[in-house]
């Protein structure tokens, strides 16, 4: 009989080229040996919402923050959650008994009409003001306890700290309750077992789903750069110093001395905090490529960098398919350390992006290191991304396995 499966965070839609990747290649993964699996989706835009009625600006923006105070008292959640782990029980009781908000009955009808529901964590487990996250550990727990459906975790990144700890016992609720739990990166999986050793056995490291999709040729738009030696750069999650220095700032004297080792640039940026790069380029003279291209077309113009300088996980995961060299930046996670551990030597140690004015040498060293190395690099970065492929298409059969 065929399975049917909700898919949580589900991403086609999103604005974030990572998400669009990562989706695809999950959904490629699951359906590889589950040709007749059917797919419920909840997406992204599902996943972050916070309250039943969210009033936005013309041009979409949301009129309130998340940690709004008048949203707080006047608005209903969309989902009642979980603050600690011990409120697990007493909120699901309020789902199951429709008062957990006009999101929980949504999900509750659907999760009656599937045999399993996988949670895509892709974006970083960590603390409590990550909702997604905090939505798709409470779900797949209570489908899994009180509806007897299968559960699992897949293509996230996790990383505790004993700051705000909320995040910590919950996941050992989850990760020991659930059918599979399996993060991206070999820095969340020790993360998670030095807090809670008891879940070895209960927890795999399995590469992005990223790493599974076939790399397309595809035209992008106005490329005139193409022709020509470029490099690219995007931003990462933590500041850098821009705003307030503009073009005295660190990051544009940073690109001027890289001009030096390629002549040309191109900035990448598709989520709306990485639109900066517009005036950065207009400063610098680079060119810009921003939400109207695919990520397909991304990777088409990587293919032709001669590196990326990027904190954004998933533009090094695409430049790393197609041989690009990445000069990393950290991020607010430690997602990027645990990318770098997975290419064994080839990707540089991460570069602070907070503090470019002690980093920059490094940077340029990095640059020209990679310019010396020339096609023996790329080859390398290649052939460790596609056996990372061969280790991520692996875990159709284990699905497979469950859902069975």
């Amino acid at each position: 009989m065929a399975k049917r499966v909700l898919i949580l965070n589900e991403g086609s839609c999103c604005q974030n080229w990572g998400l669009q990747a990562c989706t695809e290649g999950l959904l490629q993964i699951i359906a590889r040996e589950n040709t007749d699996a059917g797919f419920t989706l909840l997406d992204h835009a599902y996943m972050h919402r916070r309250y039943s009625f969210e009033p936005r600006f013309f041009g979409g923006k949301k009129l309130f923050a998340y940690n709004s105070r008048v949203a707080k008292k006047y608005f209903p959640v969309f989902h009642v959650l979980p603050r600690v782990a011990d409120e697990f029980e007493y909120v699901a009781d309020l789902w199951l008994q429709g008062k957990g908000g006009d999101g929980a009955n949504e999900f509750i009808e659907k999760a009656h009409g599937v045999d399993a529901v996988i949670f895509n964590a892709e974006g970083s487990t960590y603390r409590d003001d990550n909702i997604c996250a905090l939505k798709g550990l409470f779900m797949l727990w209570l489908v899994k306890t009180k509806l007897d459906k299968r559960a699992l975790f897949l293509n996230g990144s996790v990383t505790l700290t004993r700051v705000d700890a909320t995040l910590p016992a919950m996941i050992r609720r989850v990760f020991s309750t659930i059918d599979m739990a399996a993060v991206r990166e070999p820095a969340s999986y020790r993360n998670i077992l030095d807090y809670y050793p008891e879940l070895d056995g209960r927890i795999r490291m399995v590469p992005d789903s990223t790493f599974a999709l076939d790399v397309e040729q595809r035209t992008p738009g106005d490329c005139t750069f193409l022709d020509r030696d470029f490099f690219v750069l995007s931003l990462s999650m933590l500041p850098m110093d821009y705003h307030r220095t503009r073009d005295t700032s660190a990051l544009v004297h940073l690109l001027q001395e890289l001009k030096k080792i390629v002549p040309n640039m191109v900035l990448m940026g598709k989520d709306k905090e990485d639109q900066i790069l517009k005036d950065v380029a207009r400063l610098t003279g680079a060119y810009f490529v921003g939400p109207s291209y695919d990520y397909q077309s991304i990777l088409n113009i990587l293919k032709r960098a001669k590196f990326i300088v990027s904190g954004r996980y998933h533009n090094a995961i695409f430049a790393t398919k197609v041989g690009c060299p990445v000069i990393p930046l950290h991020t607010s996670s430690q997602k990027i350390y645990g990318l770098v551990e997975l290419f064994n030597g080839t990707m540089p140690k991460p570069i602070d992006p907070t503090d470019l004015w002690n980093e920059e040498k490094q940077v340029l060293s990095h640059a020209s290191a990679i310019l010396k190395q020339g096609d023996s690099l790329r080859t390398a970065y290649k052939e460790r991304a596609a056996e990372l492929r061969e280790e991520v298409l692996r875990l159709s059969g284990s699905i497979h396995d469950i859902l069975d």
